[in-house]
């Protein structure tokens, strides 16, 4: 509660939404099936947003009090559910250089390690947090630490969450500089060629620091990660031949 009344003194400068076909994406997870290996909208919504980063690098920036940070490289942090109500934030290094297949499976791998440290350290919070009685000191000391560069690098250049529904992020809190939430993937009706026709659709949805970001640059971000998730770009890493992704794949057989 602490983190939230912290981080709602320096609210989201705006929000952008996006409707984006997942078309393309649904094929590709489903030509992975079929040998075996899981692929999910969230590791190709993180891998598809590293790409956009990388070629819009005046968005790549983090800012701490008066301090700017331009990393030489694209982290991002993809929040894991849990049992609190503040997700922990899972920081996945070198976003571009990781190709689509080493990136979900290191999420994959560890997301029960990030929802098990989180549950230890709810533990601990609760154990030993008399030591700090008072609102007023914890929120002190989390300023602090939202002041540090080294701690805001923990969340990456942008925060990822997937939801059911993407119009509580347009009013939340982000410890980054711009949190990306894609919604629900699921069928519906959509305009194409002046005709309606039924599309596997998702909503993309993009707040942030309007200090460091602004709708024209942002609606450029989500243009590219609508682009790349719509095209076969993301299907071109992959290899093609059922023996090769065997031997390329680090990732666990599914079943």
């Amino acid at each position: 509660a602490d983190s939230f009344r912290v981080l709602q003194e320096n609210p989201p400068g705006f929000a952008v939404w996006l409707e984006v076909e997942m078309t393309a994406v649904r094929a590709l997870i489903d030509r992975l099936r079929q040998v075996g290996v899981r692929v999910s909208y969230t590791a190709v919504l993180v891998r598809a947003a590293g790409l956009a980063l990388v070629r819009n690098p005046e968005l790549h920036q983090l800012l701490a009090g008066t301090r700017r940070l331009r990393p030489a490289r694209v982290d991002i942090g993809l929040s894991v559910g849990n049992e609190a109500a503040a997700a922990p934030v899972m920081q996945l290094l070198d976003v571009p250089g990781k190709p689509l297949l080493e990136l979900a499976a290191e999420i994959e791998r560890r997301a029960p390690e990030v929802r098990a440290e989180d549950t230890r350290t709810l533990a601990k919070l609760r154990r030993w947090g008399f030591l700090i009685p008072t609102g007023w000191l914890r929120r002190l000391i989390l300023r602090a630490l939202f002041s540090s560069l080294r701690f805001r690098k923990l969340f990456g250049s942008l925060q990822i969450t997937v939801l059911p529904s993407v119009d509580i992020v347009a009013s939340g809190v982000c410890g980054t500089t711009a949190v990306l939430a894609m919604g629900r993937v699921a069928e519906r009706v959509v305009a194409r060629e002046g005709r309606p026709a039924v599309r596997l659709m998702a909503t993309l949805c993009c707040t942030g620091d309007h200090k460091v970001w602004d709708g024209q640059r942002v609606g450029r971000l989500l243009g590219e990660i609508a682009r790349i998730l719509e095209s076969d770009e993301l299907a071109r890493e992959v290899p093609s031949h059922q023996a090769e992704v065997a031997t390329h794949l680090p990732l666990e057989r599914a079943g």
